[in-house]
């Protein structure tokens, strides 16, 4: 018999840092995040990820992003330009068309393949896997959880 104490997401996923949102139209977001909050994007980029881990394969995928830091916790608004991404997918395959809550992350974490294999005992597969804009060396994973929570599931590896 195994001693040893099975490892939960909750020993590592202790708070969240970010809930992720796609949309068609980042500029109108933007715009209302303006005109509602005041607020305007600590920071905005356009960026293309190479060598994207995708369903299985690698492939490059593009977005718009704008970050809002809205006390303590970042809300992030992205807007695909490429044909194939887990952000395109969200817009056009769920009932959520062209806008939904996306994805909230979770602590970053030392490792993120800690967190994958909890998610393959658990039967939940990692969907997408992108350089870490934030933490340079670093990986964005994300879980495909929607099934079952209705957002993805997003670990960042700490810089």
């Amino acid at each position: 018999m195994d001693n040893q104490k099975k490892a939960n997401l909750t020993d590592y996923l202790t708070s969240v840092v970010q809930i992720g949102f796609v949309t068609e139209d980042l500029d109108k977001v933007m715009a209302g995040m303006r005109r509602i909050f005041k607020l305007e994007p600590d920071t905005y980029f356009e960026n293309t990820f190479t060598d994207t881990f995708f369903r299985g394969e690698i492939i490059n995928v593009s977005a718009r992003i704008a970050n809002y830091d809205y006390f303590g916790t970042q809300l992030e608004f992205i807007q695909p330009t490429c044909d194939k991404s887990i952000w395109t997918d969200y817009i056009n395959e769920g009932p959520h068309h062209g806008h939904s809550i996306h994805h909230v992350r979770f602590t970053d974490v030392d490792n993120n393949q800690d967190i994958t294999d909890i998610m393959e005992s658990l039967g939940i597969e990692k969907y997408q896997e992108v350089k870490s804009f934030v933490h340079p060396g670093g990986l964005g994973t994300y879980y495909d959880t929607v099934e079952e929570l209705g957002f993805l599931v997003e670990v960042v590896t700490k810089a």
